[in-house]
């Protein structure tokens, strides 16, 4: 079985190259509000599955931002971000695919938030062959 957390780790790494960012972290924390610094970068996990030795692996990418900009402004700092964050994450080593974008992310609810959806195939951990 696939130990996810090294690639989240991988995936947090790569995101650092965005410029601007003023937090990046793994996980999403109840409460995020208009004091913390934006715009902020989640990265969440959503699910595990596996077929046989080989595993898929589904995520998010959270992006907010704080509400003093108006909205328009907030859509095109958005879709800009989303547009690196694919980039990004389509040069890693891995199968890793596109699913969806939300761009009104309701967790979040002082923030102005919407997520990216990806999934990485065909994962499998070679001590498994052994």
């Amino acid at each position: 079985m696939i130990n996810i957390y090294p690639i989240l780790l991988e995936i947090k790494e790569e995101l650092k190259k965005i410029e601007g960012i003023k937090s990046l972290r793994i996980g999403l924390e109840k409460g995020a509000d208009s004091s913390f610094n934006c715009p902020l970068i989640r990265i969440v996990s959503e699910r595990n599955e596996a077929k046989g030795l080989r595993e898929s692996f589904t995520f998010q990418i959270v992006i907010a931002f704080d509400n003093k900009n108006d909205m328009e402004e907030r859509y095109e700092q958005f879709y800009n971000m989303e547009h690196q964050v694919k980039n990004l994450l389509m040069k890693m080593p891995y199968e890793i695919f596109f699913l969806n974008t939300i761009n009104d992310e309701d967790r979040l609810s002082a923030l102005k938030a919407g997520l990216m959806r990806f999934k990485i195939e065909n994962l499998v951990d070679i001590d498994d062959y052994n």
